[in-house]
């Protein structure tokens, strides 16, 4: 008797672990549950708040994770503050409350990033909104595949010389010791928002840091929308199983329930649906997922899916969807072809209109082009003994 109880409670915690995994979704590799999107809500010791398009870094700090974040305040009397990271220097504070506001809100804009004071003679509730002004539409710059170090510094410094009101990044920041801390400094740093999904090497350094992505990124599934286009931010940094479960099919879920999006759609993620390069399949791991995403991105309307993971850049149909993909943030192609050929991506968005992209050169000075796992690539490499930008590359690191 005592046997089969074990064998009923042991089935039973199967059961139900299995049915836990089903819905929560599993992430392989490394193997884990999948992390609970970040937490909309705010309490500090002034104020409650209420969390839209943007993450809590800290008590006192938030991050945007869209062009035009809302927080919703309740606020006792007295003076409080937050710092909201990430928004465009171009936009706009707007005050909402459902009844006249009596008291003070006010901004101090460094760059980026946005200081709120507020001053208020009584306990109550308010609405601060940030608009961009895009009536006549607005550049992105799309680049992956930068590392944190130098190549990155360049990607950031390119998009704004290329007019870029954002950077959308899609995918690994992280590929040695070092880069993730200096990646999130340079985000927090850059003229420009940046607007970022995982990639396969950012989830993982001596360990797994789904909580540090989380907290100082933002979620690995969100959407947003900007002068009548949606971006939809998409995790494929790892397989998933099974595919519909966890944030990612929630989202799916979520924007299919609403009414049709009348304007474009376009879906940002890190590992392409095809590999473009002949010959290789560094794409998604499995057949049934890359299946299932198309499907999904279809059903919703969208159009473009911007991808990165391979470093090259190329461009194709797949399963009646456009696949760009961008991902030659390191520059390696440049040493590889030994002249400069790395590409940034531009794309206009206006309202009403489809996503129009161009490509770029990156135009990356050959200093620049530091990431630990080229340089021991190139020392290895008799080739390129050669070259002048080899020699002004060697020189750079001796001077440094």
């Amino acid at each position: 008797m005592i046997c089969r109880r074990r064998l009923l409670a042991s089935g039973l915690a199967l059961t139900t672990l299995g049915l836990y995994s089903y819905q929560r979704g599993l992430r392989y590799p490394a193997l884990s549950f999948e992390h609970h999107a970040p937490n909309p809500m705010l309490a500090t010791a002034q104020l409650n708040l209420t969390l839209r398009d943007c993450i809590a870094v800290d008590d006192t700090t938030l991050r945007a994770i869209a062009p035009e974040p809302s927080v919703s305040i309740e606020l006792a009397k007295g003076n409080s503050s937050f710092k909201i990271t990430n928004i465009a220097t171009n936009a706009v504070l707007e005050i909402n409350q459902g009844k006249p506001y009596s008291g003070i809100v006010d901004q101090q804009v460094e760059g980026i990033n946005r200081q709120i004071f507020i001053t208020s003679g009584t306990s109550q509730n308010l609405r601060i909104d940030w608009t961009v002004p895009v009536s006549e539409g607005f550049e992105v710059a799309i680049m992956g595949d930068t590392g944190g170090g130098s190549e990155l510094a360049w990607t950031l410094k390119r998009a704004v010389e290329l007019g870029a009101q954002f950077l959308i990044h899609l995918g690994d920041f992280n590929y040695s010791d070092g880069e993730y801390d200096s990646a999130i400094r340079q985000f927090n740093d850059a003229k420009l928002p940046c607007y970022v999904t995982i990639g396969n090497h950012d989830f993982h350094d001596n360990g797994l840091i789904y909580d540090q992505f989380l907290k100082q990124i933002g979620p690995m599934n969100h959407a947003f929308e900007l002068a009548g286009t949606r971006f939809i931010n998409i995790d494929s940094a790892a397989n998933f199983w099974p595919n519909h479960s966890g944030q990612r099919g929630k989202l799916f879920r979520s924007l299919g329930a609403t009414e049709p999006f009348a304007g474009e759609q376009v879906v940002f993620t890190h590992s392409p649906l095809k590999d473009p390069r002949p010959h290789d399949d560094h794409e998604i791991g499995r057949i049934d997922e890359i299946d299932w995403l198309a499907r999904q991105s279809r059903e919703l309307g969208v159009s473009t899916i911007l991808s990165g993971h391979v470093h090259h850049s190329a461009e194709l149909d797949f399963q009646g969807l456009l696949q760009l993909t961008i991902g030659e943030g390191l520059g390696y192609e440049n040493l590889v072809m030994q002249k400069p050929v790395a590409q940034i991506m531009m794309a206009r968005v206006e309202p009403g209109k489809k996503l129009a992209h161009r490509w770029e050169n990156l135009n990356m000075p050959w200093v620049d082009h530091l990431n630990p796992t080229h340089l021991i690539k190139l020392q290895r490499d008799r080739r390129f003994k050669q070259f002048d930008w080899y020699q002004a590359l060697l020189a750079s690191l001796t001077d440094g």
